[in-house]
């Protein structure tokens, strides 16, 4: 896929070279995040891929834009967090064919062509700190284990937090691959293809021989209404685990598929939004894992500056069957609310105040479930 990605990208450049020269426009910019928030159960289950979270006491994430010419630009995004080190969250390419027209053709490690939360995931846009759960909470299941049976599943349930497993989309680390977006109105739309799965990005040599295919068709038909439906479809085992597939199967027969609906609504002060995602992983000797997320988000703006805003979320696990023939979620259920406010002091400042719990069922029926908690505050600066 890497080699997929480049071609497009000396595609595009070559596309590019009827244009007259002229000198590139550089832009740099930034975002900081201060954040002072408690330790603990509930901070963990906000742990990222990398080991960092929104909730790090500090993080700076730099911007690389350049406009090579009117059809082709070059994006760069690079965070900086004390437990992550320095890490490339961003690198691609930006064709536009025709610069009069909504039409653009992205090439490198990208966005996720699903759902709608991406313009979210940046502090001095997200209303709240934390992500909803279904881009950012990690399952116990991994791209390079396979289980025995349903029991060895079981025994696994929660461990996938804070970092192990899969999330079923992991919006801290894009893949590489090759995306067509733009939008005719009322029509919006996005279609690609990447090295990985959005619950694992394979950034790096290609994990097995397989690719996703990933898209989003929507509709804005007046001001203020955004709705459509989104999914993804790829391989998700690495290729190591062959000599463990099921005979006459390959790891490249296991997928993990998604499909999303999203609505926005916009009225005045105030925007409600929510998505939905149903999530399958195909296992070789389980049969299919599925989970379901979903979350409502609310914001209300008040007149001096200020703002409230609160988001409810859900993960639910689906059922299998043990050895004993009863039936047990495959992991542990998770339900989370984030609720809280916040001041802009300037366009380029935003302060917030936020409270987070996190309710998780270990064993519904034995009535063994945490609690978790936070208080945060956070100072959003670009510059």
């Amino acid at each position: 896929m890497r080699g997929l990605a480049t071609a497009a990208a000396a595609l595009l450049l070559a596309f590019t070279c009827s244009t007259p020269a002229r000198a590139t426009e550089w832009h740099a910019h930034g975002l900081l995040d201060l954040v002072a928030a408690e330790r603990g159960l509930a901070y963990q289950s906000n742990i990222l891929t990398r080991g960092d979270t929104h909730f790090d006491a500090y993080s700076v994430r730099m911007f690389g834009d350049a406009l090579v010419n009117p059809r082709l630009q070059v994006f760069t995004q690079v965070v900086l967090r004390d437990v992550s080190g320095l890490y490339v969250d961003g690198a691609y390419l930006n064709f536009t064919p025709d610069p009069n027209r909504d039409l653009h053709v992205l090439a490198g490690k990208i966005p996720w062509a699903i759902g709608t939360y991406a313009p979210r995931t940046y502090s001095n846009h997200n209303p709240l700190i934390g992500s909803p759960l279904m881009y950012q909470y990690h399952s116990s299941l991994d791209w390079y284990t396979v289980y025995p049976d349903a029991d060895a599943v079981l025994a696994a349930a929660g461990t996938g937090a804070p970092f192990a497993g899969m999330p079923i989309i992991n919006d801290s680390y894009w893949d590489v691959g090759v995306t067509l977006t733009g939008s005719r109105r009322p029509l919006e739309y996005a279609a690609g293809v990447t090295a990985g799965t959005p619950g694992w990005g394979s950034t790096g040599q290609d994990e097995n021989s397989g690719k996703t295919v990933l898209g989003r068709i929507g509709l804005a038909p007046i001001p203020g209404i955004r709705f459509g439906v989104s999914g993804a479809y790829g391989p998700y085992l690495i290729q190591a685990l062959a000599p463990l597939m099921p005979p006459g199967r390959q790891v490249t027969d296991f997928h993990q598929k998604i499909r999303m609906a999203d609505l926005e609504l916009q009225r005045g002060h105030v925007e409600l939004r929510g998505e939905a995602a149903f999530n399958t992983w195909e296992h070789p000797n389980v049969g299919n894992l599925n989970a379901t997320s979903y979350y409502g988000e609310l914001k209300v703006a008040l007149d001096f500056g200020a703002y409230l805003a609160g988001r409810w979320d859900a993960l639910r696990f689906g059922e299998i069957t043990d050895s004993t023939g009863e039936r047990y979620p495959w992991d542990w259920n998770v339900t989370r609310l984030e609720v809280g406010g916040g001041y802009r002091f300037s366009r380029e400042a935003v302060g917030k105040l936020v409270y987070q719990r996190d309710r998780t069922v270990m064993d519904e029926d034995a009535g063994l479930f945490n609690r978790a908690s936070l208080v945060a505050a956070q100072l959003s600066l670009a510059f």
